[in-house]
């Protein structure tokens, strides 16, 4: 069984810590990546631009936040690749190991007509066996990839209701089947929180931006086990099977 012509997509800022780890596990099952780099000043790009499979790489600065409108411009540099599907990843994300094989056997065995796949989400935190589990983070799943076949010829992502366009879909929002996606048995290693000093600083930008619209303390689940956002016990953890750890 082989792969389809499958093209990652990847919108990144100053994502040197993880991006080498992303690339490496996206790129096994990706025939090509293209990236937006939304003015990175480490050493995103270098990194990127090491790998030969990263095809298209586009390059901005200073513009205000809209993630609309870097995701419509992303969508229209993976299709210029003539995929046949497209996965769309951030670049603080790894794709758990065996990922390869549990594709082959979705796509050609168990689920070869269906167009959208929703893939877990495990937010890693501090050690690289450790996820949290409570609250919010307990059952997080995202639709990350879906077939271009049958799809309509004006795919894209529209606004949402959150200054700069933020949580808006990860695929386009008139994709055929979003409402109706397959549960993949791929996960997501997520490390946009693996460090105390990520999750302070995602919090105060949060707490400064009113991100939610919402009420006072929504936004204390990204630093402790407080509000609504957290389980009914405050923090919870688990750990990953030994074989699926990604050392950072």
């Amino acid at each position: 069984m082989d792969l389809p012509n499958i093209v990652a997509m990847y919108r990144i800022k100053n994502e040197e810590k993880w991006i080498k780890k992303s690339l490496e596990s996206v790129l096994d099952i990706c025939s090509e990546a293209v990236i937006l780099d939304d003015g990175s000043t480490d050493n995103t790009l270098e990194i990127c631009q090491s790998f030969d499979k990263v095809v298209d790489i586009s390059h901005q600065s200073n513009l205000p936040m809209d993630q609309v409108r870097d995701k419509n411009k992303l969508l229209k540099m993976a299709l210029k690749r003539n995929p046949e599907y497209i996965l769309s990843l951030d670049g603080d994300e790894v794709l758990a190991p065996y990922s390869k094989e549990i594709l082959l056997e979705e796509l050609n065995v168990l689920y070869p007509e269906n167009s959208v796949f929703q893939f877990q989400v495990l937010y890693m935190w501090d050690v690289p066996d450790k996820f949290r589990c409570d609250g919010f983070f307990q059952n997080v799943w995202r639709s990350r990839f879906y077939k271009i076949k049958n799809q309509p010829t004006d795919l894209c992502y529209e606004n949402s209701i959150f200054p700069g366009n933020l949580h808006c879909n990860s695929i386009p929002d008139n994709t055929n089947e979003i409402d109706k996606p397959i549960n993949s048995n791929i996960k997501i290693l997520h490390y946009g929180y693996y460090y105390k000093e990520l999750r302070n600083r995602k919090y105060n930008w949060a707490e400064s931006h009113n991100v939610t619209n919402s009420e006072q303390d929504i936004n204390a689940y990204l630093i402790s086990g407080k509000g609504p956002r957290s389980g009914p016990n405050g923090m919870e953890f688990k750990k990953l099977p030994k074989d699926v750890v990604v050392e950072i």
